[in-house]
């Protein structure tokens, strides 16, 4: 290779890592900010359920212990208390019976709407 095809080869190497060094810090900001809006989320959501809570609690009188018991009962649904929700079985459609994907709006067989559950993941 002659010192001038080096030099370009040397230049082409370095332009490829440049761009893939912009690429890495670009995801990494994309990825930042994602967990940065899945962390107010969760927040967000926290507050929600804290305020449920204490609607509950204050104007139905339970008490924390029976909102303990029923957390370890979700978590134990599949048998292991993990603290995870049990993932949801797929679904049957009502019209023909065939199982589908827990996201389905509509059967894939017969077109059916498929009943959907607020609770289920």
């Amino acid at each position: 290779m002659s010192f001038a095809g080096g030099l370009f080869y040397h230049q082409s190497l370095d332009q490829t890592a440049r761009a893939a060094a912009r690429s890495a810090s670009s995801n990494a900001r994309n990825a930042k900010t994602q967990v940065q809006f899945l962390e107010s989320e969760i927040e967000r959501l926290l507050m929600i359920t804290e305020a449920l809570w204490s609607v509950l609690r204050d104007q139905h009188g339970y008490d924390d212990d029976e909102l303990v018991r029923r957390v370890a009962d979700i978590d134990l649904r599949d048998g292991r208390l993990d603290g995870k929700v049990a993932k949801s079985e797929p679904i049957e459609c009502q019209n023909c019976g065939k199982k589908l994907g827990r996201r389905r709006a509509t059967c894939l067989y017969c077109g059916s709407a498929v009943a959907s559950d607020l609770f289920k993941r």
